[in-house]
């Protein structure tokens, strides 16, 4: 299993970090573990962090990376070969190049996928064609690629071999000056990965929210005693209070699921959606009080088609 995110606008940086976390919160496989991310910074000079436990939460980026306008990440499970850029090449000047499944597989020529296509960026190819033509000369190679060029044009795509997998995932969006590219494969989740990865990476590309959003928790919430599992969040979709129809739910200090799965939430008294993803934090005494660190406080929601009766 792989994830590979490529973004082009303001906050690429960003939209590809929130891509990854939607991944990692809702994704179950080979995740969490190796991860690769890259920018361009203002000259066009290529910028990469890396590790290999821990996925994009355990990557420290700079906020000058996050407001970057070219970025792209690979991840997948841990302890993948080193130099772990080998996975996500970039070039000063040119642009990035990542992907999922094996993007660094060596072509007939011994170059690697993602470098033939970085080479072909390099010598003036727009990245449709360096991508379309790096695959269709090698269709049972087991890749997926992604091309960002420096100028902001973004393609991607996989071989015929992977295109036959049954597991894929992929997803995509363009306004004319925001670009989003989502390609995964083999993770198991419960809604479309894809999408939700999209919808939260192109809110932060665009400011326009999508089905599936994230939600915070920034400061510690008392859990009260209801009649069905809710979560109540503000304006800013912060968590101000949770709600808990378990009758058994434990009120004794303990590091639990503080957020059930398919809780209904609820914004100035509108139903807006219900939670996809779960919450795990430090409880005692009805309340909680000790908070993870920030990329791990989201809970991930989708938007209701209607509010109940």
């Amino acid at each position: 299993m792989t994830i590979g995110v490529a973004a082009y606008g303001p906050n690429a940086g960003a939209a590809v970090r929130s891509a990854a976390l939607a991944a990692e919160l809702l994704g179950h496989g080979a995740i969490g573990g190796f991860a690769v991310f890259a920018v361009l910074d203002e000259d066009a000079r290529v910028h990469h962090a890396t590790v290999q436990r821990g996925g994009v939460t355990a990557l420290d980026l700079p906020p000058a990376w996050l407001r970057a306008s070219h970025a792209a990440l690979i991840e997948s499970g841990p302890d993948r070969p080193e130099p772990l850029v080998q996975f996500l090449p970039g070039a000063d000047g040119v642009g990035l190049v990542t992907g999922h499944r094996l993007p660094n597989r060596p072509g007939a020529d011994g170059l690697p996928l993602n470098q033939a296509v970085l080479r072909q960026l390099a010598a003036g190819q727009a990245p449709a064609n360096a991508v379309a033509g790096v695959l269709q000369a090698h269709p049972e190679i087991d890749a997926g690629l992604i091309a960002l060029s420096a100028d902001g044009q973004l393609a991607w795509g996989n071989t015929a071999r992977v295109d036959r997998r049954p597991d894929r995932g992929q997803a995509a969006r363009d306004n004319g000056a925001c670009r989003l590219a989502v390609l995964h494969n083999a993770i198991f989740p419960c809604p479309p990965l894809a999408q939700a990865m999209a919808d939260l990476a192109w809110q932060d590309l665009t400011g326009q929210a999508g089905a599936y959003r994230a939600l915070s928790l920034r400061a510690p919430v008392v859990i009260q005693a209801a009649g069905r599992d809710r979560i109540l969040v503000d304006a800013r979709q912060r968590v101000i209070g949770i709600e808990q129809a378990d009758p058994s739910f434990p009120t004794a200090r303990r590091r639990a699921n503080a957020v059930y799965l398919g809780s209904e939430v609820w914004q100035d008294g509108r139903h807006i959606g219900h939670t996809v993803s779960e919450l795990v934090v430090d409880m005692a005494d009805g309340r909680v009080f000790g908070l993870p660190d920030p990329a791990r406080s989201l809970i991930l929601m989708k938007e209701s088609a209607h509010v109940p009766t």
